[in-house]
């Protein structure tokens, strides 16, 4: 049980760090949305597996399996595909799986955002953002995945302490655009002190070439042995109506609390140790 002045602090590392990322969002336009935790289609990727629930319903009565959200990505490009520009939120997500460890949880919380703009857009309002939730205008490093010697984990091997990388292989970026020449594919990450923060990129609006890529990642999940999710139709259908060069970006908010507060343990930023 926290002691009382644990968690008062605690409560306001986060308050705080909310209150900046709010700020800074709304300072620049963009509309704070709210998206769905609950979804017959929860993510592809086979890399990441959603936590399964099922629900029993009644009125016709029935049983509904359904998936808690890995990324409120799916949501949001639906609303950019109804005519949505600059939008964000703060929501919790839920990874099965997962290996319980400093940097590790299966809930926790994302700061997603999209907006209309490129690659280097995004990077550089990612920046901006760090810099002012942080208090640290320093710069950011910016390596490319080779340079930053990124291993078979997805883990770099640099020196730098707070850094990007960028220009990741086409086949580690499901959902995003590759760029002209089919080299690489326009998506970031983020590193601050050893913890990753976010991913981040210029979105694939091609609804054809999405679903090739779900796909094969249904594929991929039934060669492993993996539960295969429905493709979102829906989504498909949204990516049709987006015009232009839109970009998205994930930003892990426990572990930017982490880094602001020089955290190490993502249990020691905690209100709640319901899983210990």
């Amino acid at each position: 049980m926290l002691s009382f002045d644990d968690l008062n602090r605690r409560l306001s590392m986060w308050q705080t760090t909310e209150q900046q990322v709010h700020a800074f969002f709304q300072a620049r336009g963009f509309v704070h949305v709210r998206t769905p935790l609950l979804v017959r289609s929860p993510g592809m990727e086979p890399n990441l597996d959603p936590l399964v629930v099922k629900a029993h319903l009644v009125n016709p009565v029935r049983e509904l399996e359904a998936g808690l959200i890995t990324s409120p990505e799916y949501s949001m490009k639906k609303l950019l595909g109804a005519g949505m520009k600059k939008i964000y939120t703060i929501t919790p997500v839920f990874r099965d799986g997962e290996a319980l460890g400093p940097h590790n949880w299966p809930e926790f919380t994302l700061v997603e955002w999209y907006g209309s703009g490129g690659y280097e857009d995004l990077m550089k309002e990612t920046e901006n953002l760090l810099k002012f939730v942080l208090e640290d205008t320093s710069d950011w490093s910016h390596l490319t995945y080779a340079e930053a010697k990124v291993d078979a984990f997805g883990e770099p091997h640099t020196s730098e302490k707070r850094f990007f990388v960028m220009q990741y292989p086409p086949e580690q970026a499901a959902l995003a655009r590759l760029a002209d020449d089919g080299r690489y594919a326009e998506r970031f990450e983020a590193f601050g002190d050893d913890l990753e923060l976010c991913n981040g990129f210029c979105e694939l609006t091609d609804a054809h070439e999405q679903r090739r890529r779900f796909e094969l990642e249904q594929e991929e999940r039934k060669r492993l042995g993996k539960r295969v999710f429905p493709i979102d139709e829906d989504l498909l259908d949204a990516l049709k109506n987006i015009k232009g060069s839109v970009y998205g970006n994930a930003l892990g908010l426990d572990r930017l609390i982490m880094l602001k507060y020089a955290v190490r343990d993502i249990r020691d930023i905690q209100i709640f140790h319901s899983l210990s």
